[in-house]
C-alpha cells in the first residue's frame, strides 16, 4: 500500500537534539503549529522520564494559530540521554504527539 501522508501540524524542529559542554545552559524551542483542516488545542505537556529535561508551553494555540514549547536541559554531568515529551490535545485524530529529545553533554 501506498500513497501520501498529510501532516497533522508543523512541528519544527521535529525532534530535539541537545548538544553541550556540562554547566552550559541548552534549551531549544519548538514551535508547533495545527493544519487548518485538522485543529487542536493542547490540554497538557508530559516527559516519558523528566530526569535531564525541563520543559514549558510558553505560547498556547489561540485561534488555531502556532504554539511554543521550550525543552532545557538539566543534567549537569558529562553522558547522554533520550527522552519523549507528549504533547497531549484535543483531537480524536491525535490524541498524543511525540517530540523525542536527546542529549549529548560533553
Amino acid at each position: 500500500m501506498t500513497g501520501m501522508v498529510e501532516a497533522f501540524a508543523r512541528i519544527d524542529p521535529a525532534r530535539v537534539h541537545l548538544m553541550g559542554k556540562a554547566g552550559d545552559p541548552l534549551a531549544i524551542e519548538v514551535e508547533i503549529e495545527p493544519r487548518k483542516e485538522y485543529p487542536f488545542k493542547i490540554t497538557k505537556v508530559t516527559a516519558q522520564n523528566g530526569s535531564y529535561i525541563k520543559y514549558e508551553l510558553k505560547e498556547d494555540c489561540k485561534s488555531g494559530g502556532r504554539c511554543v514549547l521550550r525543552v532545557e536541559n538539566t543534567r549537569s554531568d558529562e553522558g547522554r540521554y533520550v527522552d519523549r515529551i507528549l504533547i497531549h490535545t484535543d483531537s480524536p485524530l491525535r490524541p498524543v504527539i511525540p517530540i523525542n529529545v536527546s542529549g549529548v553533554i560533553l
